[in-house]
């Protein structure tokens, strides 16, 4: 079963009682078989379309399952649908079930002209919202190139192009915005655009993503690469008097997903569908509100000095708590060295173990002697390195008498096989290398898979930097650090997103001085009820949870609504995203707090119930 069980249903009636039945079998069967179909009821109707076309290769098929989880994480409410199933609605008929139209790269690469017309009439005539990425119609059914796509005059540009010269229609280029104010509005979280307004990421610097030749026609530039002395558009939209837009990405960001950027998709999906399509929600945060997780990470006996000034300086707070992982044995670059936290020690570890816990959650750091587990990890055997992963929680779970729940890999260094352990254990959340910049989620490899029972909690960097160290060492000004931490604070607040920052413990004076800038910035947007600073196993608990609800949301004409939810556990803290562009709504139910932005409406129920009904119509 997919973790929504999510449906927008449309007040319109079916010609037929017959008609009706079909439909609920057809919905029934749907779920049963785990399929994430989101049925809407009687016409049909969903908000969002997914188009897969027949026939494709296995490696494109896990293209539209990397969409599929992406959508189901951010709470959106869709349905896949073949050409064959395009072909029957037509363009009226597609308007008349989807607010929007989403058409993945490489799945629709050799759609028919029949069905290139039907997304065409669909934004120009009947005023639906379509998303392109990358490749959409630019294939012959005998595997060949068309000279030209047959959405490219939709799009307002020519993509997908050979030189004529026998060179690959695709290239690898740079991902530029205008401005980092324009990247935000695209979902870029603050930090992952370097000084010339790249996509960048930790330690890598500016990130290369595969391209297509494309020459702007008509369309509005959203994003470029500049790269080749050429102004190749990256992110373009076209708009139609009718009310239609199509945006065209040119990245294959389902692509990125199963190589574990996750940003990247995300970033577009949400944008599109928030931006354009304007497609109700079950929000991925507590209460709708920001969340910020910041995770420390001691290593080793090194820190010791540094954790203790932090706690004279007052750095630790109970009401910003930290998820704090530690590596817990006495060694740290080999057996014996003594170089470790002695966690267990009455001397060492142990008393500022005693303390810490009052300020957070206690992790794990890794197998028991940090620098030894990580440059060593893929020398290990798997019972070894598991065993290695048990002593160290065993240690901290003695000494503080709590279950840990929390886990981050020394170096980053976290194969797939380690999950089964970790989920042994009760391990909810773990730090993550990858997914640099995102929010919590559940990685892909290509085909291979890290499950939905634990959450991976990314790392926010500031372009090629990750930890406040590392900042330091290159030569970042510290205003310029501070700022990224208001400016992350900001975007998750406005975004109602859950970002993690990392470091280590330090007493220099740039560190401290930048964890106390966080802390006074979330501390604000707190007390506001704008924010939530939690551990990371808590936000995963909320996200457990989350993934029980049925959001059932009839839609009626002029932005009313009818809304129904259901949660075996509890629906408190549970928030939908309806947009009714005026504020003059009225809201229904009882136990609802409600929020009004940029016309979204925004329903967070307060109590612990299971089941709920809500209803928004203009005043």
């Amino acid at each position: 079963m997919t973790d929504d069980r999510c449906k927008i249903i449309s007040n319109k009636k079916l010609v037929g009682p017959v008609l009706v039945i079909i439909f609920c079998l057809l919905e029934y069967f749907s779920f049963a078989q785990g399929r994430h179909f989101s049925w809407a009821g009687q016409s049909g109707a969903v908000s969002v379309a997914v188009l897969a076309a027949d026939s494709v290769p296995e490696q494109a098929k896990l293209i539209l399952t990397a969409y599929e989880q992406v959508l189901n994480e951010e709470g959106f409410f869709y349905r896949v649908i073949s050409a064959e199933d395009l072909n029957r609605y037509g363009s009226y008929g597609l308007k008349e079930n989807f607010d929007a139209l989403i058409v993945p790269e490489y799945l629709n690469s050799k759609i028919s002209p029949e069905s290139a017309n039907i997304i065409s009439d669909y934004a120009k005539i009947n005023g639906g919202q379509v998303l392109l990425s990358f490749d959409p119609a630019t294939g012959l059914p005998d595997m060949g190139l068309r000279p030209k796509s047959l959405l490219s005059e939709l799009a307002g540009l020519d993509f997908y192009l050979s030189k004529g010269d026998g060179s690959k229609p695709n290239y690898a280029g740079f991902w530029s915005f205008p401005s980092a104010d324009a990247g935000r509005l695209w979902g870029i979280t603050p930090g992952k655009l370097d000084l010339d307004n790249d996509v960048c990421s930790y330690s890598f610097g500016k990130l290369k993503f595969e391209h297509a030749r494309a020459v702007n026609i008509s369309a509005h530039v959203i994003a470029s690469d500049r790269s080749s002395g050429e102004n190749i558009p990256i992110i373009t939209e076209k708009n139609y008097p009718g009310g239609g837009t199509v945006v065209y990405i040119n990245i294959p960001p389902g692509k990125y997903k199963l190589l574990t950027d996750d940003l990247t998709l995300r970033s577009v999906l949400r944008s599109f569908l928030i931006n354009y399509a304007k497609a109700p929600r079950l929000l991925n945060s507590p209460g709708g509100k920001g969340g910020m997780v910041f995770n420390l990470h001691v290593c080793s006996g090194a820190y010791t000095r540094a954790l203790l000034v932090m706690l004279m300086q007052g750095i630790f707070q109970h009401d910003l708590p930290f998820s704090i992982h530690i590596t817990a044995g006495p060694d740290t670059y080999k057996f014996g060295d003594n170089m470790g936290f002695f966690a267990e020690s009455n001397y060492r570890g142990r008393p500022l173990l005693e303390v810490l816990q009052n300020y957070g959650e206690i992790g794990s750091h890794g197998g028991w002697a940090h620098n030894f587990f990580a440059y060593n990890m893929h020398y290990l055997t798997r019972d070894s390195a598991l065993q290695l992963i048990n002593w160290n929680s065993d240690a901290l779970e003695e000494v503080t008498g709590r279950k840990v729940v929390e886990y981050s890999a020394p170096g980053g260094n976290h194969p797939f096989w380690v999950n089964p352990g970790l989920e042994e254990r009760g391990v909810k959340a773990y730090y993550f290398a990858g997914e640099a910049g995102s929010s919590p989620t559940h990685p892909r490899m290509n085909d291979r898979f890290y499950g939905n029972s634990m959450w991976a909690f990314p790392i926010s960097p500031f372009r090629e930097f990750a930890s406040l160290e590392e900042m330091e060492r290159g030569g970042v000004k510290d205003e310029e650090v501070q700022q990224w931490m208001n400016d992350l604070v900001d975007f998750t607040t406005k975004e109602k997103v859950i970002r993690m920052i990392y470091t280590h413990p330090s007493d220099t004076r740039f560190c401290l001085g930048a964890i106390k800038a966080f802390e006074d910035k979330a501390r604000e947007e707190q007390e506001k009820g704008r924010l939530t600073v939690a551990p990371m196993s808590k936000f995963a608990d909320f996200l457990n949870r989350r993934a029980k609800t049925i959001c059932v949301i009839h839609k009626q004409a002029g932005y009313n609504y009818s809304i129904d939810l259901e949660n075996p556990d509890s629906l408190e803290d549970i928030t939908v995203a309806v947009y009714v562009g005026e504020e003059n709504h009225v809201v229904q139910g009882g136990n609802v707090d409600t929020l009004f932005e940029d016309g979204w409406l925004y329903l967070t129920v307060t109590s612990s119930q299971t089941k709920k009904h809500i209803d928004v119509f203009r005043d």
